[in-house]
């Protein structure tokens, strides 16, 4: 519940819900995984407006550790109402990802660095036991688990790369906004494949991955289909990325194989082998 002066000076309390919430309790005993590297970032994040509240790095830290045990909290409380949780993993980036070996622009514009996300990354490992996904990023080590515990999880994340890998899992969000305090999503196997398959043309403007030049959502649409076979799509793909480079079928090879590198998530045995070779 957030409260805040309206225009008239009369405080407004406005109340925030989790959306789409499962319809009853399921028994079933599961782990809960939660990627936190977002939790990192918004909880390290000071406004100009906060300096009188938090004047110096150590008050700033305190507080930044606060926000994070919260927010984990309050995804534990609302994933508990659902669910039988009997253990709770946190991932968090490591280093050595290998997309930025292959890719110099992956996240290229990102361009700030706010220097409390690794305080917190250090505190979030040593004190609560987190994960660094190594090699790769948080979501590679969530799809991970996802297979190590046969699919007895809940997710706790807001990235859609790991909701589109994630067929048949819970998956909570746990992104807040306006009056949205998280919200349950859920996706089958035929929708996640026709998912990703989208995701190679439309590309992840927030990874910096352009995808198929000059194609988007409406040539998807028209083109790719839940009832296509792996290998329809990736003809259709392969397709959508010659029309992209204007018939050029090396460059369409070339930018097809990065861009699916990128995107794909990797369990840690794939992150070992493919840096045995980079």
């Amino acid at each position: 519940m957030i409260s805040g002066p309206t225009k008239d000076g009369v405080t407004e309390i406005v109340i925030r819900e989790v959306k789409n919430c499962p319809k009853r309790y399921d028994s079933t005993e599961r782990v809960l995984l939660i990627d936190a590297d977002s939790i990192l970032h918004s909880a390290s994040y000071f406004p100009e407006g906060s300096i009188m509240e938090f004047p110096d790095e150590d008050s700033q830290i305190e507080e930044a550790k606060f926000r994070t045990n919260n927010k984990l909290q309050e995804i534990q409380n609302n994933v508990e109402q659902y669910f039988n949780i009997t253990n709770c993993i946190l991932f968090v980036g490591g280093g050595n990802n290998f997309r930025y070996k292959i890719y110099p622009f992956y996240k290229a514009h990102r361009t700030i660095k706010n220097p409390l996300v690794p305080v917190l990354k250090e505190y979030i490992v040593n004190e609560l036991g987190a994960i660094t996904a190594e090699g790769g990023e948080a979501d590679d080590y969530v799809i991970d688990a996802i297979n190590l515990s046969n699919g007895n999880c809940v997710i706790g994340a807001i990235d859609k790369d790991v909701l589109y890998h994630a067929p048949n899992v819970p998956f909570y969000d746990y992104r807040g906004h306006d009056d949205v305090l998280g919200e349950w999503k859920m996706i089958d196997e035929r929708e996640s494949r026709w998912l990703r398959a989208c995701q190679l043309i439309i590309g992840d403007t927030s990874d910096g991955v352009k995808g198929a030049k000059g194609l988007g959502k409406a040539w998807c649409f028209v083109n790719l289909h839940e009832d296509m076979t792996d290998y329809q799509y990736i003809k259709n793909i392969f397709i959508g990325y010659i029309k992209s480079t204007k018939g050029n079928v090396e460059l369409a090879k070339k930018e097809f194989r990065l861009n699916y590198k990128l995107l794909k998530l990797h369990s840690q045995d794939e992150l070992k082998e493919i840096l045995k070779w980079k």
